[in-house]
């Protein structure tokens, strides 16, 4: 059967971050983080990369993924998103699924996982719901006064689901950084 997508992703280089960043300005205005970005183009590795994505050298996105090293055991997706002009047209679910096929052929994850802030009817929601094996809330970083609102969504790659467990990650203190 024929894929109605023709999508090539591109690692970024320090001639293509630019581009990335533009991406991520546009979609995360408040927290775009060149240095992930720039880290990545240049001292790529497989399991901490970012990739444009182009559907017949149309740009529609872009994807990677990173590591907690202290996690040796997941992988997790890294500024995914789809330029609102290419949303609803099936290229979200398409590139979240090569991701995790990415993820598979490393060969040395047992899960594929994804953070991500809570709201009320947001689209990637919808998305990770539909592809993911598993949700849990995310509260060990949340206070008395300040909930995170945040999930965690797990994909099994060897097909043992473990959940997260509320690991510490770190993230309010990441946020809090850019």
């Amino acid at each position: 059967m024929e894929s109605k997508y023709n999508l090539t992703y591109v690692q970024i280089n320090k001639d293509t971050i630019h581009i990335a960043f533009d991406i991520q300005k546009s979609i995360w205005k408040e927290d775009p983080d060149y240095n992930d970005l720039y880290d990545k183009a240049i001292h790529p590795l497989d399991d901490n990369c970012f990739f444009l994505v182009y559907d017949n050298k149309k740009l529609i996105g872009i994807t990677g993924v990173d590591v907690y090293r202290e996690y040796p055991d997941t992988i997790w997706l890294d500024w995914f998103a789809i330029l609102p002009q290419f949303r609803r047209m099936g290229y979200g679910k398409k590139v979240l699924l090569d991701t995790i096929n990415y993820c598979k052929r490393l060969k040395r994850y047992k899960s594929f996982r994804i953070d991500t802030t809570y709201y009320k009817d947001r689209p990637a929601l919808f998305l990770y719901d539909k592809v993911m094996h598993y949700k849990e809330k995310y509260t060990k970083e949340d206070t008395k006064d300040d909930k995170m609102q945040t999930l965690i969504y797990t994909y099994t790659l060897n097909g043992e689901l473990e959940p997260w467990d509320n690991k510490y990650l770190g993230l309010r203190e990441y946020y809090n950084s850019l």
